[in-house]
């Protein structure tokens, strides 16, 4: 029997962990799991488009961070296991999740 739509490494470590933060229109900080590199799934769980990067950066905007729509979800590198991610919207309404590791 095969199962189909296996992630990508499915027989490497599960996903180490997830968290999660309310957007708003002001730059916050994202601390992630720690976690052996591997992938970082995010999803922008809302009504409003957000953008992030990697650290923390009190300059971010709309205009040079990585933006992700309303309701989506993509898979990134880690970036050398990185330790937080800043964030910020387009307007209140949505929450970044950020799950962790290979396998996702």
């Amino acid at each position: 029997m095969t199962t189909p739509c296996l992630p990508d490494r499915a027989y490497g470590p599960t996903p180490a962990a997830s968290t999660q933060v309310a957007v708003t229109t002001a730059v916050q900080t994202l601390t992630l799991p720690a976690a052996n590199g591997g992938n970082m799934r995010l999803v922008n769980n809302g009504t409003a488009a957000i953008a992030w990067c990697y650290g923390p950066a009190a300059n971010l905007s709309m205009t040079n961070g990585v933006v992700m729509l309303p309701n989506t979800v993509e898979i990134f590198d880690r970036n050398q296991n990185a330790a937080q991610l800043s964030v910020i919207g387009s307007a209140a309404g949505s929450t970044l999740i950020a799950h962790i590791g290979n396998g996702i």
